[in-house]
Parts: C-alpha cells; structure tokens; sequence
C-alpha cells in the first residue's frame, strides 16, 4: 500500500509539472500572437498615416500618430519634423495637446543636439504645467549636460520634490550638488540612488568623492578600495585611494593602490601618467629609490614635460648612485642623525669635536651642539643638517642664529642637500656661520 501510495503521488506530481508546461507555452505562444499583432497593427497605423499625411500635409491625426510612433522609436529626427509641424498647428487646432507636443518637440530637439530650441519649447510645456515631473526633469536634464549646474539642480529639485524615489533624478541630482560643492546634500541623494542601485560604482565612486571634500576620508578610502579593480572606473579609484593612502603615509599600500590601477587596460593616458607619477613618489617615500627613479625615466620617454618628472631624475639620479646621500635625504631619522655625527665629528680638521646635544626637528632637519678644540681657537658650535633639496631662505638661517646665541654656540654651520638663497648669503657675511650646499655636501660625503 505504502508503495502504491507514492507511485500515485508521483504521478500527480508529473501531471502537474505537464499541465503547467502546456500553460507556460500557451501563455508564450499567446504573447507572442499578441506582438506580433501588435506590430501589424503599428505597421498599419504608419501606412495609413505616411499615406495620409503624402495627401494632406496638415492632417493632424496623421501627424499624431507618425510623431507617437517615431518618438517611441527613438527615431528624433523624424519625430522632431512631426511635432513641429503639430506646434505649428496648436493655435488653430483644439485637438491638439498644446502641453503634449511641445515637451515631445522640446526632448526631440535636445536629442539632435538643437539646446536653444530644445529649452524654448519645454519652457513653452512648463508655462503650460509648471508641476508636470517630466518637463521639469528635462529642463534639468538639458541645463545639466550644459554645465549649468547651479539651474540643473533647481529643476532637478523640483522633479525631486514630484517623485522622490526617481533613480535618475536623484543620480543627476546628486551630480549637479556635487559641482556646487554642497556635499552633504549631495552624500544624502547619492544613498538614496544606492538604496535602489547599489551596485551603481559610479555613483559610489561619487560618494567617495563627495567624503573625500568634507574630509572623511576613511569612508572614501572604503569605497575608493573597494572600486580599484572595477573595469570601468578601477584606475581612477585606484588614483584616489593610493593618494589617500600616501598622505596617511601607508606608502606600502598606497604602492599596491597605483600598481592595481596600472593594471587596468584602456586607461586614458592623463591618468596612467599620474598613477605612474604617483606610484613614483609613494616608492621615494617608501625609501625605494631605485625604483623611483625608474618610474620616472619611464614617464619622461612617454611625456618628457609631464610635471617636473625632469628635474626629479636630474636630482635624484646621483642620489640613486650615492649611499651616504640616499641616507641623508631619505634614510630614517636614525640613520639620519648617525650621518650627521659623522660629518659634525669630521667636519674641522685637526680638531677634537665633542658632542653635546643633538635634536631632530619633524625629521626636516638636525641641531647638533658641539664643543670644538682645534690648534688655534676653541668654542660651541651648532651644526644644523636640512634635508630639503631646495633654496634655504634667509629666515632658516635667521631662526638657527639665533638659536645658537641662546644656547651660547658662537659659532654656527649649515648643511643642506639644496642651495641657499642670494639673501642667505648675503645674512652670513659678517656672522661666524659656515654654509655647506649640496655640492660641497656631496664631496664630504665620499670622503666618508
């Protein structure tokens, strides 16, 4: 019995799963019919028409039916000619909807690129009915693609205002909000995109962008991460990401950012040179020279005024050859501070050099205070160490004098990895200060 039982459940079960399948191919079979009567009839509709219209060019009706279906079709070329000859016609013919066919002349103008005309008529449709949704969203829409941010947005509020869940208004919303800078309203529309679309990236990638203004960076380097292997928008990300990361100097990361963004193929050439511009930098940083200069060779051979890529190699490429200088622009402080002993140690000749106090300064440069014997004089002096390449101005010089008159050094040099300025130089003639440029830097160093 039990196995009786469930042979009949089964076979119920069978011709159930038949007679929904005769239903399913009834139903398709039914739509199909269904269109294809469908396009019998629109076929007949634009013959009829296309005939009427060839025998009497103002035939309304005629004129009706062509713009609905050449509208619908998105054949604007056409459309357009038929709804202006229906405008033409608004003030002698009460048939024709004066609102209708203006907004559909207004979006077929702005189809073919024809924006004075296009705004024209849609304003004609929204005299008409200022609160219709559609004719608002398009006014947005044509100011919009005009960069006219500022109108777009107060359309697009409108729209906003009639249909508040809409996914594009909210999308070019978010845009025009974003161009005005108001950021805040402009995070609160873009989640409300998401909230339907969440897996719109350009539109998180806006996101990012909109916290990256106001400062929050860890949620736009959440969404900037999450976006670098995105096929579309990956290497843009990858920029944004790898930048917020060298700037928290997690110059590791930041490497791995601009490595993934290089990765992506079809990149447009202004954003490969910067992603390889800044993989450069983020290397430098991370104490990897030899690589930064590299980058920077490969950058100069595809654009050789890219940035100052330039001077970059010119100023690193020596450094890239010399340990000690590699040390004393890039090393870590205490590596740094190591060098600059040895060089206030050896700096005077026959002499006996103490020691005394040694600071660093924000890692931009070293005080070493010393006591100094040679055969002919004895004093304190204060070796400052500057690890900028540039020109060092006269007020660095200012600010070391007169630290060395209030810890009593009489004496003072300056050692720098760049050059010093005309007014520097100028500031030390008649005071007991040494400057040491980055030439006669280089030639102490490689007698270390």
């Amino acid at each position: 019995m039990d196995v009786l039982f469930y042979v009949l459940i089964v076979l119920a079960a069978v011709g159930l799963l038949i007679m929904a399948a005769v239903l399913v191919f009834k139903r398709d079979r039914g739509s199909e019919s269904r269109q294809r009567s469908h396009r019998r009839d629109r076929n007949l509709v634009l013959r009829e028409a296309t005939r009427r219209l060839a025998q009497d060019p103002r035939d309304v009706s005629a004129l009706k039916d062509l713009a609905q279906i050449t509208f619908e079709d998105q054949n604007f070329s056409n459309s357009y000619k038929y709804f202006r000859s229906l405008v033409s016609l608004c003030g002698a013919n009460p048939e024709i909807d004066e609102f209708e066919v203006n907004l559909r002349l207004g979006q077929s103008a702005f189809k073919l690129n024809k924006a004075e005309e296009a705004h024209k008529h849609l304003m004609v449709a929204r005299t008409l009915r200022p609160d219709e949704f559609e004719v608002n969203f398009n006014l947005g829409l044509l100011e919009y693609v005009q960069k006219n941010h500022h109108k777009a947005s107060e359309y697009f509020k409108i729209a906003h205002s009639q249909r508040s869940d809409d996914v594009a208004t909210n999308r070019y919303l978010g845009h025009c909000l974003y161009g005005l800078h108001s950021f805040n309203e402009a995070i609160e529309v873009l989640q409300r995109v998401l909230d339907f679309e969440p897996e719109d990236k350009k539109v998180q990638f806006l996101l990012g962008k909109s916290y990256f203004a106001l400062k929050q960076n860890d949620l736009a380097l959440k969404i900037f991460t999450r976006l670098r292997t995105d096929p579309d928008i990956g290497a843009i990300a990858a920029l944004h990401s790898g930048t917020l990361n060298t700037n928290a100097k997690k110059f590791d990361t930041a490497i791995e950012d601009f490595d993934i963004g290089l990765r992506h193929e079809n990149i447009t050439q202004p954003v490969f040179l910067e992603l390889k511009y800044r993989l450069a930098e983020a290397n430098l940083k991370a104490g990897n020279l030899s690589e930064a200069v590299r980058l920077w060779k490969e950058i100069s051979t595809l654009h050789p005024n890219y940035k100052n890529v330039a001077d970059k190699i010119s100023q690193y490429q020596e450094v890239n050859t010399n340990r000690f200088l590699q040390t004393f622009l890039l090393g870590v402080s205490s590596d740094f501070v190591t060098l600059c002993r040895r060089i206030a140690t050896r700096y005077y000749s026959n002499s006996n050099t103490k020691l005394i106090n040694i600071s660093l300064r924000k890692g931009e440069y070293a005080d070493i205070l010393a006591n100094v014997r040679t055969p002919q004089w004895e004093d304190q002096v204060l070796f400052r160490f500057i690890r900028s390449q540039g020109a060092i101005g006269e007020l660095l010089l200012r600010d070391m004098y007169v630290h060395a008159k209030d810890i009593h050094a009489n004496r003072a040099v300056c050692v720098a990895a760049g050059t010093f300025s005309e007014q520097a130089q100028e500031f030390v003639e008649a005071r007991m200060i040494d400057l040491v440029d980055k030439d006669n830097l280089i030639r102490m160093l490689k007698k270390l």
